[in-house]
């Protein structure tokens, strides 16, 4: 009896394309070798521009970014056209690590001196290694830089003030406070939870920085929760 010859299963056989990619049927990538070259080439540049930004600020040049990336500095001009883009995908990448990387609101029942410690020294190590001299160019060099470059700064410097007032609410509201924590309190955290307050001392590590900083904190919710007990409210609270 004759018996037919084993046949592969087409469907599932790697088929090549025309520009040497290669993608499975019916798997849905649409992903070429080429596409997922040249984004890891992009992801590599972005990574040695946040070396090169957090070490000399918004002026990095492209031969620094190239440096700290270790390609060409045609390579670099390659996926980014000119400085501005390059600056720009840069704060995009910042970005996007802050959000990651920035504290949550204590778990029920958790010591929150220890939250407060632990996420203070988180923002601090963020803003000196992630963001570093970088830092006061986004304070000073805003109106010197390209218009789309210039907004995604302002979003930055919005959104640094949006973390400082979300620890101090998740604080606030862990350790028993009502409504809202006053404005005066989230002053304070904005104040002591950015580069500023980072970069002030220049002989401490961010760690030892950050400590004092929470300390600072912690006195400035014990006194606002005692003057919560007591009926007081800040002039600057009242309407």
């Amino acid at each position: 009896m004759a018996t037919t010859p084993h046949q592969p299963d087409r469907r599932r056989t790697p088929t090549k394309e025309g520009d040497g990619s290669v993608s499975a049927l019916g798997t849905g990538s649409t992903t070429t070798l080429r596409e997922d070259s040249r984004e890891r080439a992009r992801s590599r540049i972005i990574r040695g521009a946040l070396v090169a930004v957090a070490a000399s600020g918004l002026t990095a040049t492209v031969d620094e970014v190239a440096a700290a990336a270790g390609v060409s500095r045609r390579t670099v001009f390659r996926h980014f056209p000119n400085h501005g883009e390059l600056i720009l995908a840069t704060i995009v990448e910042i970005r996007r690590q802050l959000d990651e990387g920035m504290p949550r609101p204590p778990a029920p029942g958790s010591d929150v001196h220890e939250w407060l410690e632990a996420s203070t020294v988180t923002v601090h190590r963020l803003f000196r290694d992630l963001i570093g001299r970088a830092f006061w160019d986004l304070y000073t060099k805003g109106s010197s830089l390209p218009p789309a470059v210039a907004e995604r700064i302002a979003n930055a410097l919005t959104l640094r003030h949006r973390y400082a007032s979300d620890l101090a609410a998740a604080a606030w509201a862990a350790l028993g406070g009502h409504d809202e924590p006053p404005t005066w309190v989230r002053d304070a955290f904005s104040m002591n939870l950015s580069g500023f307050a980072t970069n002030s001392l220049p002989n401490y590590g961010a760690e030892e920085t950050a400590r004092l900083s929470a300390h600072i904190l912690w006195l400035v919710l014990d006194v606002a929760l005692e003057e919560q007990r007591r009926g007081y409210y800040h002039v600057s609270d009242v309407d």
